[in-house]
């Protein structure tokens, strides 16, 4: 049995459904605001963290005087191949240095399987 499934990049949903980014946000709109995104996503959070670091929409959101807080769970060993798994996390590592740098904050769980 299949399915079909349409994703969407954590910087468009950000960038389309949040109020600091309409158009016609007032000032008073587009600051002072909280956003916390918990990401668990079986291995992909390497790729979600690069992806909304790239494209720059929080560290946008952070200059409009709003905080941003990622609580990410890492699925370390979902990777299964060494080389995959080392070229994600070194990617992943200069994403989040990029992030921190312009304010966004991270809260680090670990997954473990027994």
């Amino acid at each position: 049995m299949s399915a079909d499934v349409h994703g969407i990049a954590l910087s468009t949903l950000v960038k389309n459904t949040m109020l600091p980014f309409r158009k016609d946000a007032t000032d008073g709109e587009k600051q002072g605001g909280l956003l916390i995104v918990k990401i668990d996503v079986e291995g992909a959070e390497y790729q979600v963290v690069k992806e909304v670091a790239s494209s720059g929409v929080l560290c946008e959101y952070v200059k409009m005087g709003n905080k941003v807080v990622l609580i990410v769970e890492y699925h370390n060993m979902s990777i299964t191949d060494p080389k995959e798994r080392a070229r994600e996390k070194n990617g992943h590592l200069q994403a989040k240095k990029l992030l921190r740098e312009c304010g966004v904050v991270f809260g680090d769980l670990k997954a473990h399987w027994h």
